[in-house]
């Protein structure tokens, strides 16, 4: 018996060193955020990872914290990746994380935002300062032959951000280089996202005077943008010229539409990366530094590019089919070859093999409740504390809000400051909640505070508006009649 099992062990171990799979490389993805343009990045790594079956990925996000994704490139190193791709949040600060997985030994490929120095494998990469010029020749196109200089308001990403920061420069740097009369351009923070591109425009547009262009520094804050203007008072359809960045397949939409007007592209390049991690990892030639090219897309070249994106993703998923029909097809052929050599060698070991039968059944069944039955039972009990800590947050935040809505100084900031959470992390946290962003919530509740200070006091609406923050009475009855269908003198 003794023996039997010997052979029995010796033949199975030559059975699994023949069938071993080629090495699989762990790579590792540091994303900063997790928009529209980085999607559309991870799709076409996606597409080209179809082709590398050899390489498995780990994607992080890091929601705009600078020490979040230091962090998580921190563990990337701890879990020793083969490679790592890191699209920073703001380079320099992300410079220091970078450095230490180069140092430890792992290849690192810069995606989106250039990394100074010299800590790094390989860069791909958009101009940012280039595009900022091409925003800039665009506003002198519409300047033209006017006597008057145009109104242009530039809503950009994030204060301290990479792209943002070179972008103005690139913009600001291209208009101090031509004579004559030049646009007026004043600056407001879209935070990269449309509904918040949306408020701050919505405000800007209440408080000043008639502008001729807006400059997006992404395609979701120019639609953003497109909206308010559409529903601001006093802007006729199309009489504000609108420009966004990135080339998205959202924001070829809205060129098409007409909702805005033009926008240039900031390549992703997916597909280059994984293409390049693959030299990389197999000890090919590569190219160290590539910076990719940035065109201006008009209603001319939309369409053509709108096509050329669906077609892809159509590739993409018929590539999936192919690959999974084809992995079914070797699974196939590799149980037929096991199963062959099995009947050969093993045909007078049935005893020992219902044996070892009845041993793999408990071990299954005691696998199954350990990895199926109370996981998901930890699910449940995750999910209820996940429902309980929402409430608690939005309790806690309606609070707060509640109890500084006479308070001028009650925005963003403030409530993420109290609620210990970054700008972006409040923007999504309340939006999930809430499904509105900060702002309008902060304002609903005013308002909602409003109809009641009217309903069970004397104060005047003039007096409702300055008790609760309003820049003036007229922006007040303006608010009111969009909320609740009816000015406050109707009541």
């Amino acid at each position: 018996m003794r023996n039997i099992i010997i052979i029995s062990l010796i033949f199975l171990s030559v059975l699994t060193c023949c069938s071993t799979p080629p090495r699989q490389y762990h790579i590792g993805v540091s994303q900063c955020l997790d928009d529209a343009w980085r999607e559309k990045m991870n799709a076409e790594m996606d597409r080209e990872l179809l082709l590398h079956p050899e390489m498995v990925i780990t994607r992080r996000i890091a929601y705009g914290s600078n020490v979040l994704q230091c962090s998580q490139i921190d563990s990337f190193i701890t879990e020793e990746v083969d490679l790592l791709i890191v699209s920073p949040n703001e380079a320099e600060e992300v410079k220091p994380a970078v450095a230490r997985a180069y140092r430890a030994g792992i290849p690192v490929i810069v995606a989106d935002r250039r990394v100074s120095g010299d800590e790094w494998t390989a860069f791909i990469g958009g101009d940012n300062y280039r595009v900022g010029q091409m925003m800039a020749e665009w506003l002198i196109s519409l300047q033209g032959e006017r006597k008057e200089p145009i109104q242009v308001l530039e809503v950009a990403g994030l204060t301290g951000s990479t792209p943002a920061t070179l972008r103005h420069q690139g913009m600001t740097d291209r208009l101090a280089e031509i004579g004559g009369i030049k646009p007026q351009i004043e600056s407001v923070i879209g935070y990269w996202y449309k509904e918040s591109a949306y408020d701050v425009v919505s405000e800007y547009l209440y408080k000043h005077k008639h502008i001729d262009a807006i400059v997006a520094q992404n395609d979701l804050m120019a639609i953003g943008s497109a909206e308010a203007v559409r529903d601001a008072t006093g802007y006729a359809e199309g009489s504000v010229h609108i420009m966004g960045v990135d080339g998205i397949m959202l924001g070829l939409q809205a060129i098409m539409e007409g909702t805005i007007e033009c926008s240039a592209t900031y390549p992703s390049r997916g597909d280059l990366i994984i293409e390049t991690a693959a030299r990389i990892l197999s000890g090919e030639p590569f190219v160290r530094d590539t910076v990719l090219e940035t065109i201006m897309i008009d209603a001319r070249i939309a369409n053509p590019m709108l096509v050329e994106y669906q077609a892809r993703l159509h590739d993409l998923e018929t590539l999936h089919i192919v690959q999974l029909q084809s992995e079914k097809r070797w699974q196939q052929i590799n149980n037929g070859k096991f199963f062959y050599n099995l009947s050969i060698f093993l045909f007078g070991l049935f005893f020992l093999l219902a044996l070892f039968f009845l041993l793999y059944t408990q071990r299954v069944i005691k696998k199954e409740i350990d990895s199926d039955i109370i996981p998901q039972l930890e699910e449940v009990q995750e999910a209820i504390q996940v429902s309980q800590k929402d409430a608690a947050f939005s309790e806690r935040m309606k609070q707060i809000v509640n109890d500084h809505l006479t308070d001028p100084d009650l925005n963003v900031e403030f409530l993420g400051s109290a609620l210990g959470l970054s700008r972006t992390q409040i923007f999504r946290r309340v939006k999930a909640i809430t499904g509105k962003g900060p702002l309008e919530y902060i304002r609903e509740q005013r308002l909602m505070r409003a109809d009641v200070l009217l309903r069970t006091t004397d104060m005047t609406i003039q007096q409702v508006a300055m008790e609760l923050c309003f820049s003036s009475p007229g922006y007040f009855s303006k608010c009111y009649k969009e909320y609740f269908g009816h000015l406050p003198s109707e009541r």
